[in-house]
């Protein structure tokens, strides 16, 4: 009985340990057999986690995933649209400034390139004053010679009146000189008599004719240095948009003033939106006694010569609406060179033929 007994401890032993070695086998089997087949399994190891796997962010209060990626990319939509809407009203939608829209009607009067090309030239200004029921008083006709350079402005002028009378006006080194039909007379006689002189007492003989040529250098003068630029509303009525002869369109008001030491008078011009030509101008001049004269001059007729664009009719008008005077352009030509000694002093009747 013991050895039997013996026999089946044994054989219990050794069951019991097929048991467990079955066991064991059982777990190593489940460790090492792959759960895919090789080539599943060796493709898998060479995959990487996606380059955004890093940009997720797990929000420790709400249970949300947040996309850094997201985020740049609302940052740089908003950037995208501040910088269309900083462009699109610094190009389209902002008013320019005062000196910004001086170089606007600047271009469009040909550009000051095209204007400093300009050294000499002449043109002829024929002037018809009315009185105030529209009856003509008196027509004279001025022709101006321009020469420009290192020395500045050389002007001379010369006016033929009612009567056909000729008179020269002109200056050189030794001062102002003047001639009447080929003879020598006194400049500032003679300049009064043609209505050259303005009423300041430091008024010369080519004091009038040097300001129309500075009217007729508009919108160039507006870039000489001590020159301060603003626009301003005008409030026009229909009325006064037809005199401007331009789209009809609500001008653009430019102010002027200047720089202490450099001018005291003001100047404002009305500028058609479509064209940037100017179509009014007034001109507030401040007297010997301190007084401020407006003065309102309509500018139409634009036409295009040498490459320059201006006003060929200036009109003032009196207060009943009828026309004051006006001033008439005619036979411009900014490419004429003048001879050698076409500014020096006339003695008797010899005259410098062009």
């Amino acid at each position: 009985m013991i050895f039997k007994f013996g026999k089946r401890i044994n054989y219990l032993v050794l069951n019991t340990n097929f048991v467990t070695l079955e066991y064991k086998y059982s777990i190593m089997s489940q460790e090492v057999k792959p759960t895919q087949g090789p080539n599943k399994t060796k493709k898998k190891s060479k995959e990487k986690a996606p380059w955004w796997f890093d940009l997720q962010v797990k929000d420790l209060v709400k249970p949300f995933i947040i996309k850094r990626m997201q985020l740049l990319s609302a940052g740089a939509l908003v950037l995208a649209l501040l910088a269309g809407g900083f462009y699109t009203w610094e190009n389209y939608l902002r008013e320019p400034t005062g000196e910004e829209f001086v170089n606007e009607i600047v271009d469009a009067a040909g550009g000051m390139d095209t204007w400093r090309s300009i050294e000499h030239g002449q043109f002829t200004r024929t002037h018809n004053l009315y009185a105030d029921n529209g009856e003509m008083l008196r027509t004279t006709e001025e022709t101006f010679y321009f020469k420009r350079g290192k020395e500045g402005l050389k002007l001379q002028i010369k006016s033929v009146g009612d009567d056909n009378s000729e008179v020269l006006v002109g200056k050189d080194l030794e001062g102002f000189w003047a001639t009447k039909d080929n003879q020598a007379v006194d400049p500032m006689t003679a300049a009064k008599d043609e209505g050259m002189m303005c009423d300041s007492k430091f008024c010369d003989p080519q004091c009038a004719s040097s300001m129309a040529f500075f009217r007729f250098s508009m919108p160039f003068k507006l870039k000489d240095k001590g020159v301060n630029a603003s626009l301003a509303s005008t409030g026009l009525n229909l009325a006064e948009l037809n005199l401007l002869g331009g789209s009809g369109e609500e001008p653009t008001l430019l102010d002027i003033s200047y720089n202490e030491g450099v001018g005291k008078d003001k100047w404002r011009f009305y500028v058609d939106p479509k064209d940037n030509l100017i179509h009014k101008m007034e001109y507030y001049n401040v007297s010997d006694k301190g007084e401020t004269r407006p003065e309102e001059i309509y500018w139409t007729d634009h036409k295009t010569v040498d490459g320059i664009t201006f006003s060929h009719r200036w009109t003032r008008y009196w207060p009943n609406g009828k026309v004051m005077d006006e001033y008439l352009y005619s036979d411009v030509n900014l490419d004429s060179e003048l001879p050698d000694g076409f500014f020096n002093r006339r003695s008797g009747s010899t005259i410098v033929e062009l």
